[in-house]
């Protein structure tokens, strides 16, 4: 480590950085030692949730981050670090969007002229998933469960309650082999696209925004925490936030409606 800071110190970085470089390193060493990981194997989710115990705020968390992979490519290894802290209520507040919204996006995305890049729109629309998650998907990611149908890839699992997207899923697995990748459309051109129809809208909804409104559809739905937790990739505590959310604004809703009888 002292290797490392050194040379950061060669290269010009002030002593506020260096210092706080060490300490960000020193707890990362902790968090090696405690899981019995090495530089070279460690899970990701396992440290950001380590570190966004300790690193509060979205900007000291991606310095933590920063600085850890700072250091692992001054030691060589080839890994790039998800810069994203862990969505909760500290961090970013639930945003609703509307019907409305939505069929507006997909009004906008009825002019892409590729098919597979209006489906990767599509599965961050209304199943929340990333451009990197659909990038992992295969033809037999698609399936059914209990009749229910949905996408499952190791960790990914989202229950597909969208009619358009559930034909569309259905049409390719009629047409390509299971091994194949679901859609022929790479991470980084679904991020773009992503990014520019959201700049032609004059919107500023990321890809966290459209997975906390799945989750929504999810609750309102009916399902129980756990399994919203499971089928949408979000913390129990991101779930649980939404959740209040939703049951303030019924009960305000419920109120509201009661009086207004009344009078």
């Amino acid at each position: 480590m002292e290797d490392f800071l050194q040379s950061l110190i060669e290269d010009g970085y002030k002593k506020n950085t260096i210092d706080t470089y060490r300490r960000v390193l020193r707890y990362f060493f902790s968090f090696l030692s405690l899981y019995n990981y090495d530089l070279t194997d460690f899970d990701e989710d396992k440290l950001c949730g380590y570190f966004s115990v300790r690193y509060k705020t979205e900007k000291s968390f991606r310095t933590a981050m920063s600085a850890i992979q700072h250091y692992l490519k001054f030691k060589g290894i080839k890994r790039r670090l998800r810069f994203v802290p862990p969505e909760n209520a500290e961090f970013k507040e639930f945003r609703p969007i509307t019907d409305d919204e939505i069929k507006r996006i997909e009004l906008a995305l009825s002019s892409l002229r590729s098919q597979d890049l209006q489906t990767a729109m599509l599965l961050i629309v209304h199943l929340g998933l990333s451009p990197s998650e659909i990038g992992k998907l295969k033809v037999s990611s698609f399936g059914r469960f209990m009749g229910i149908p949905v996408l499952q890839e190791n960790k990914i699992k989202r229950f597909v309650i969208n009619p358009e997207v559930e034909e569309r899923l259905s049409k390719i697995k009629e047409e390509k082999l299971p091994i194949s990748p679901l859609l022929s459309t790479t991470p980084s051109t679904i991020k773009v696209t992503f990014h520019r129809i959201m700049k032609q809208l004059d919107r500023d909804y990321t890809v966290a925004d459209f997975k906390d409104n799945y989750v929504a559809r999810l609750l309102k739905r009916g399902l129980p925490i756990d399994l919203v937790v499971e089928y949408s990739g979000r913390s129990l505590e991101r779930v649980s936030y939404i959740n209040r959310v939703l049951n303030l604004q019924s009960k305000a809703d419920v109120i509201e409606k009661s009086l207004k009888e009344k009078t």
